[in-house]
C-alpha cells in the first residue's frame, strides 16, 4: 500500500491512477463557503489539478501539502481538515532571547506543519522583553540582568536585549501572511522580578527587587491592594493591544507565591473590602480585573492552570492546562469552560529526550483523563521554554520532531496516527527543515532506550538541579 509522505496525516485520501508532476503556479485554488473555515480539498491528477478550500487559510494548508509533496507525486484526491481549531507553538524569549530572522525560519517550519497559533512569551524573572512606549524605562532597564546561571549553563557577564515595537509588529504582520495568530503573553502577577526590578514600589514592600539570573519560583510578585499596580499593567496591556490584534492575550497566572500578600496591609485590605476568603481568592479578583480590562477592550484572556485554584474564575477565560494534579482544568471543560491542553509530561519540549521522548509526545491524548465534554479541549500547544536553551540550533534540536509530532495531534484524528508511520514520514520531512534553516534532533536521538533514558535524564537533573 502506498503512503502519503506529508506531516500532518491528512484527515482522507485516495490515490489515482499514474503520477503527476507537479507546479503550484498551475494550481487552480478557489473558495467554497460550504466547507468549514479550514477544510480543504486537493485533487492532484494527470488532467486536474485543483485546490478547493473554505477560505483563504484552507487555501494555505492545501498549499503547504503540495509543498511537502515535492516535483513529482502519484496522483492523489485529499480531503482535509483540522481536528481542532487552536494548533499552537509556545517559544520563551525572556530567559534567552532569538533573533527576528530566527523566529521567522521556526514560523516558517510551523506554518508548513498547519498551526495557526504562536504563543510569544515576552516577559519573566529574567527579563522585560517588550519595548512599552509608554514606559520605556521597563525595556531599557528590565531587560539586562547580571549574569546567567541556569544550571549547567552559565554565562558570565550581562545579559540583554528586547523585542522594538516595529519588530513585533514584523513578527505580527509575518505571521498574518501564513494564517498564524500572535498571542503574546505579559506574565502576571508572578514571574515578575524584572518588571518589579524598574519599579519595586509595585511590590508589597517596595524593597529592590534583582532581575533573576536563575531558574525558579520567585516570591517577587505584584501587590495587589496597591492601584498603582493595575495602572501599570493597563498602560502595558493597553500597548500590546495596539501591537498584537489577536483575539486572546495570555496573561499567565501561574507559579505566584502568596507570601508576601499574607504579610501585606494593602492585600489584606483588598481582600476584606471584596468579601474575600484567602490569598488564592485575592489572585482570582486579581485576575478577574484584568480579564474586565481586556473585554472592554473587546478581548478575550488566556491564563495558566493555576489561576483556577481561587475558584472565581469566570468561562469567559480560557485555561491553558500545563500541570494540573487536581484536574482543575477537567472541572472546568465539564462546566463549559475552554482549555487549551499543553501537557507538562508529554508537550514541554524543552526537557531531553530522555524524559520526554518522541514517542511519549506523539502517543499523548489531548482529551484529558475525566473529560465529558472534549469538544471543549479547542486544541493544543507545544510549550519551549528556554532557561537552558541559548542558542538557535538548540531551540531547534529540542522542538523538532517534537513539534511536528504535536501539530499532527492538532490536525489529524487519533485513529488516523500511527508512529512508526510518523517517523518514516519525519525521516523524509527533516530534510525540508534543513532547507529553511531548522536542524532537527536525529530520530535515533529523540527515541532513545529505556537504559538512555534513566541515565540521560538523571544527568540532566543532576546537572541543572542538583549542582550549582
Amino acid at each position: 500500500m502506498k503512503n502519503l509522505s506529508v506531516i500532518p496525516m491528512p484527515d482522507k485520501y485516495e490515490f489515482l491512477n499514474g503520477e503527476a508532476e507537479i507546479n503550484c503556479e498551475k494550481l487552480v485554488c478557489r473558495i467554497d463557503s460550504s466547507l468549514q473555515k479550514e477544510e480543504y480539498i486537493l485533487t492532484l491528477s494527470q488532467d486536474e489539478f485543483t485546490l478547493t478550500g473554505g477560505s483563504e487559510n484552507a487555501i494555505f494548508y492545501g498549499k503547504q501539502t503540495v509543498r511537502q509533496l515535492g516535483s513529482k507525486h502519484p496522483c492523489v484526491r485529499i480531503h482535509d481538515k483540522p481536528a481542532y481549531s487552536y494548533r499552537g507553538f509556545h517559544i520563551d524569549t525572556a530567559r534567552h532571547i532569538f533573533t527576528v530572522d530566527e523566529l521567522k525560519k521556526f514560523i516558517d517550519a510551523a506554518a508548513n506543519l498547519k498551526m495557526n497559533t504562536m504563543h510569544w512569551h515576552l516577559t519573566d524573572d529574567q527579563g522585560f522583553r517588550m519595548e512599552v512606549s509608554r514606559r520605556p524605562e521597563l525595556a531599557e532597564k528590565g531587560s539586562v540582568r547580571k549574569k546567567s546561571n541556569f544550571g549547567s549553563l552559565k554565562e558570565y557577564g550581562p545579559y540583554g536585549g528586547y523585542f522594538t515595537t516595529a519588530q513585533m509588529k514584523e513578527i505580527v504582520a509575518y505571521c498574518a501572511e501564513k494564517f498564524i495568530t500572535v498571542i503574546p503573553e505579559f506574565d502576571i502577577p508572578g514571574h515578575s522580578s524584572a518588571l518589579l526590578h524598574v519599579h519595586p514600589e509595585l511590590t508589597c514592600s517596595g524593597n529592590p527587587v534583582e532581575i533573576k539570573s536563575r531558574q525558579g519560583i520567585f516570591k517577587d510578585i505584584f501587590c495587589a491592594g496597591k492601584e498603582e499596580t493595575f495602572e501599570m499593567i493597563f498602560a502595558v496591556l493597553e500597548e500590546l493591544l495596539e501591537i498584537f490584534p489577536s483575539e486572546y492575550i495570555h496573561i499567565g497566572g501561574d507559579e505566584a507565591p502568596k507570601d508576601n500578600w499574607k504579610n501585606c496591609p494593602d492585600c489584606q485590605k483588598r481582600i476584606r473590602e471584596n468579601g474575600l476568603r484567602n490569598e488564592e481568592e485575592l489572585q482570582g479578583w486579581f485576575t478577574n480585573r484584568i480579564v474586565e480590562f481586556l473585554e472592554s477592550k473587546g478581548r478575550k484572556a488566556l491564563v495558566w492552570n493555576e489561576s483556577l485554584k481561587s475558584g472565581l474564575i469566570s468561562n469567559s477565560v480560557t485555561v491553558q492546562q500545563w500541570m494540573d494534579r487536581k484536574n482543575l482544568s477537567v472541572d472546568f471543560a465539564n462546566k463549559g469552560g475552554k482549555i487549551i491542553v499543553s501537557d507538562f509530561f508529554h508537550y514541554y519540549c524543552d526537557y531531553p529526550y530522555s524524559m520526554t521522548p518522541l514517542s511519549k509526545t506523539y502517543n499523548f491524548s489531548p482529551i484529558l483523563k475525566g473529560i465529558r465534554r472534549p469538544e471543549n479541549i479547542i486544541g493544543v500547544e507545544g510549550a519551549l521554554w528556554t532557561e537552558y536553551i541559548n542558542n538557535f540550533d538548540r531551540l531547534c534540536y529540542m522542538a523538532f520532531p517534537r513539534y511536528a509530532a504535536i501539530a499532527e495531534s492538532g490536525w489529524t484524528k487519533e485513529e488516523n496516527k500511527n508512529l512508526a508511520d510518523f517517523k518514516n514520514r519525519f525521516a523524509s520531512y527533516s530534510k525540508f527543515l534543513s532547507g529553511i534553516g531548522i536542524n532537527s534532533a536525529p530520530l535515533e536521538e529523540s527515541c532513545p532506550s529505556p537504559a538512555k533514558r534513566i541515565s540521560k535524564t538523571v544527568q540532566f537533573f543532576w546537572n541543572n538541579y542538583v549542582t550549582k
